[in-house]
């Protein structure tokens, strides 16, 4: 038999990362989707004078030229960070048991 609550808080800490990633991964998707040709309420703004705004925040590699590197650094990055937060949460989870 599987004792479920010992299990419980690992499972709802790896829904809570695939939510996360999901929500991430969408957002990635639709802003590369986005047309460079603007059309209607878009196409208004720019006639009437009002450009793009300025971007707030650069890119983490934007020194990186090649596009390859640049998602081999990103993907062991993420993984790094993912490994990262797996451990903290057992290092509290095992703190806060004894």
């Amino acid at each position: 038999m599987v004792n479920w609550q010992r299990y419980k808080w690992p499972i709802i800490s790896i829904i809570i990362i695939f939510g996360v990633l999901a929500i991430m991964l969408s957002v990635g998707f639709t802003v590369g989707i986005l047309s460079e040709d603007p059309d209607g309420l878009e196409r208004v703004l720019e006639d009437s004078g009002v450009g793009e705004p300025e971007s707030l925040w650069t890119p983490f590699l934007s020194f990186i030229t090649n596009e390859y590197v640049a998602g081999l650094i990103g993907l062991i990055l993420a993984a790094i960070i993912i490994g990262g937060v797996f451990y903290l949460i057992t290092y509290f989870k095992n703190k806060r048991a004894k």
